[in-house]
């Protein structure tokens, strides 16, 4: 008997039932002969394609298959479903769209349809689309958690990161086991700042399926955002070692950074990318793994491949371009500036712009406040209502706590140590709350001897952070990190204590209310300035930043060691690549070529930098025998080097902080102008400080115009070099003692609310 393509198709069914794949397929092939437009066979075929990981050949049969079952009537809802896969699993949500609406226009009221328009509107950029699709399914479908957990991905999408979480946790509460809401609801409750909530759930469905990598992955995303690091790496190390997987190797890789690991995370994060090409969070980890391990071409590869697949991510476009800036790519970071303005003008981006990225951006005082208080709101929890209860008993000593992960061989712990092994002990009582690790440095034994109490909570979460600091009875609280690397300003946001300040470790605003006040001086945070920050800014006298009088004060390093020459005049900046521009080394070059004998002294660690500024310097006609370049060293032979410059030059719209404090410490005068922001201002009253108020101009002209006078006058800098080295310990830039007895007033008139 000739055969049919319904006998093939029940033949074919047969065989799939059985498990037989190729006897089915076979009868599908023959039945698509007998009829080409059986929309059902173009169907079959179609899937087969898609579970063998061709998408690209189901597209064809599937389009001719809508087409036939249109005109003869079968499954237009599922071919439309398979099309709008097709196109999905090739990265292709915007083809997928259409597909998906006629899937749904077929069979209203499916929650699979609604799902699946949601999806490919928020890929394609839709967010409110699908967010109008899925209330309208959850009108008639209120208890699908699918469409609750949807729901948050939209609004996560859109920014609103508070009813996200709320329509995640809906999601959970209607479908505990399901992994997918779990997800969910951890990605939401990190996105606004609540980590913390999300652990219970997450905790319960792993502990019913132990070992999943996605729950895993939800838990240690959460943990880690509640402040409990290395619980989370330990949760997935094992997992990431037995059966990896993209979302555990992801998750693990950024824990690494965040603790430290800087070794263990690039390979980890390198396996993630090859197990999922695709991921933006990967390529983002990946490149802050390379940029730590000191690979910055590296990572600026990868940041952009992390913007390329997700043009949305303020905080990969951040990092971007402080690795071209790092690079002194000057060209690529003109135009990755030009591209990330152009996505913020489009709408829609992920408005966590980075705070420490923005102090180095041309931004305005303003405009800072606005990101800052963006990212706060964003990252962090929102403030507890209300401050701790007590009040200090008059007569006994003020508690003071410092929270850092810098109290070890660090710039924040070298300012600072001087200060406080100089607090009056009569009256002030001292708690160091180090959330970093232990280098076994010289500095870390000095600082563990400085203070009163000496508390880890490197391996505690924000909750018991706080419950700790809270027990300790603090008066006063200083931060000493803000917007930088591995802060924990969520400890703050649980107010563990009366007055929560923010100190010199990050020049700005933090733009979070639990930070009630800013240390700062009139220089770099003037009373005009008072609207732009979200805190009370209290003024020291002199300069906000304080110096360690009992560093060391090494002699000159030989030039001939330095790869200088002996008798050159030597003008120097010595701050990070990251803080360079072209606008600064043209007006450099503009006097050094006027001088014969002058060379310019630059900091570029990677050999990109070197070549990128080497040929910037040439074709401002400086020749490579001008240009000098330092490598990395130790902070003694970095103070030897610095003494051997004769003139620091300053840079804006960040300027030198510790360089520049440096620099005058080793007897080396700093020509700098006043910026904008507080980040731009520091070299201001460094100078002032040092009193030296001459070298500080108004205006980069007015830079430009002194740097071409000094580098003519040699006796002038040795004038200056003079007096920073005979009168070193009566500036009031490196008066600990001076700066001790100011800093404790301060503190007393916070607690006692003046």
């Amino acid at each position: 008997m000739p055969q049919t393509p319904d006998g093939l198709l029940a033949a074919a069914a047969a065989h799939v039932a059985a498990g037989r794949a190729a006897p089915a397929l076979r009868a599908y092939e023959e039945a698509l002969r007998l009829d080409p437009e059986h929309p059902f066979v173009l169907l079959q075929l179609a899937e087969h394609a898609l579970a063998s990981g061709r998408p690209a050949d189901a597209v064809v049969p599937l389009e001719r298959a809508a087409a036939a079952a249109e005109r003869r009537g079968g499954p237009v809802r599922d071919i439309h479903f398979a099309l709008g896969r097709a196109h999905m699993a090739q990265g292709a949500p915007a083809a997928a769209l259409p597909a998906f609406r006629r899937m749904l226009a077929a069979a209203p009221g499916d929650v699979v349809a609604a799902l699946a328009v949601a999806s490919a509107a928020v890929g394609a950029g839709d967010a409110p689309g699908a967010e109008r699709v899925l209330r309208e399914a959850l009108r008639t479908q209120p208890d699908a958690p699918g469409l609750w957990a949807n729901l948050a991905v939209a609004l996560s999408a859109q920014r609103n990161a508070d009813e996200a979480f709320a329509c995640a946790q809906r999601a959970v509460d209607l479908a505990p086991d399901s992994i997918a809401a779990c997800r969910v609801l951890a990605a939401a409750a990190v996105e606004c700042g609540r980590g913390a909530a999300a652990i219970p759930a997450c905790r319960a469905a792993l502990a019913r399926r132990p070992g999943h990598p996605a729950l895993a992955a939800a838990l240690a995303d959460a943990l880690k955002a509640a402040g409990a690091r290395e619980e989370a790496f330990a949760l997935l190390a094992p997992l990431a070692a037995a059966a990896p997987s993209p979302a555990v190797l992801v998750s693990l890789g950024a824990l690494a950074i965040e603790t430290g690991r800087f070794a263990e995370a690039q390979p980890v994060l390198e396996r993630a990318v090859a197990a999922d090409a695709r991921n933006p969070r990967a390529w983002d980890n990946l490149g802050t793994a390379r940029k730590r391990g000191g690979d910055a071409e590296g990572a600026a590869d990868a940041y952009g491949r992390a913007v390329a697949l997700d043009p949305a991510a303020t905080p990969s476009w951040c990092n971007l371009i402080d690795a071209l800036r790092a690079l002194c790519a000057w060209d690529r970071l003109e135009e990755a500036e030009r591209q990330r303005q152009a996505r913020r003008a489009h709408g829609g981006v992920d408005p966590r712009w980075n705070p420490f990225v923005a102090v180095r951006d041309d931004t305005s005082p303003r405009q800072q406040l606005a990101i800052a208080r963006a990212w706060s709101r964003h990252t962090l929890p929102a403030p507890a209502a209300a401050a701790p209860a007590f009040v200090r008993t008059r007569g006994g000593r003020l508690r003071v706590g410092y929270l850092s992960s810098d109290l070890q061989e660090h710039a924040t712990a070298r300012l600072m140590a001087g200060l406080f092994e100089r607090h009056d002990r009569a009256r002030i009582e001292t708690f160091a709350y180090s959330h970093g690790g232990d280098d076994g440095s010289a500095m870390r034994a000095r600082l563990v001897r400085a203070f009163d109490h000496w508390v880890d909570l490197s391996r505690v979460d924000d909750d018991a952070a706080a419950q700790r600091i809270r027990a300790d009875a603090i008066d006063v609280l200083v931060d000493l990190k803000g917007h930088t690397q591995n802060s924990r300003l969520a400890i703050l946001a649980r107010r563990p204590a009366p007055v929560q300040v923010h100190y010199l470790g990050f020049p700005g605003t933090l733009g979070f209310d639990a930070v009630t006040h800013l240390v700062a001086d009139d220089v770099v945070a003037p009373a005009a300035d008072a609207a732009w920050f979200s805190e009370t800014v209290v003024r020291l006298p002199h300069c906000y930043q304080v110096n360690d009088d009992r560093r060391p004060l090494p002699p000159a390093a030989p030039r001939a060691a330095l790869g200088l020459p002996a008798e050159a005049l030597v003008v120097a900046c010595l701050n990070q690549p990251y803080k360079l521009s072209r606008r600064f080394l043209r007006l450099w070059a503009d006097a050094i070529r006027a001088v014969p004998d002058c060379v310019l002294w630059l900091f570029a660690p990677q050999e990109a930098a070197r070549a990128n500024l080497a040929r910037e310097a040439a074709a401002l006609g400086l020749p490579a025998a001008r240009l000098a370049f330092a490598p990395p060293a130790a902070h003694d032979a970095h103070l030897a080097r610095l003494a051997a410059a004769d003139l620091a030059l300053d840079v804006l719209p960040c300027g030198s902080h510790t360089t520049g404090s440096d620099a005058l410490w080793a007897g080396t005068p700093l020509l700098t102008v006043r910026g904008d922001t507080f980040a731009g201002r520091v070299g201001t009253s460094l100078a002032r400080a040092a009193l030296l108020p001459e070298l500080a101009t108004d205006t980069v002209d007015a830079y430009a115009a002194l740097l071409r006078d000094l580098v003519r006058d040699r006796e002038r800098l040795r004038a200056y070099r003079h007096h920073l080295a005979t009168r070193r310990h009566e500036l009031p830039l490196f008066d600990t003692g001076g700066f001790t007895r100011d800093f404790e007033r301060v503190l007393e008139g916070l607690a006692d609310g003046r």
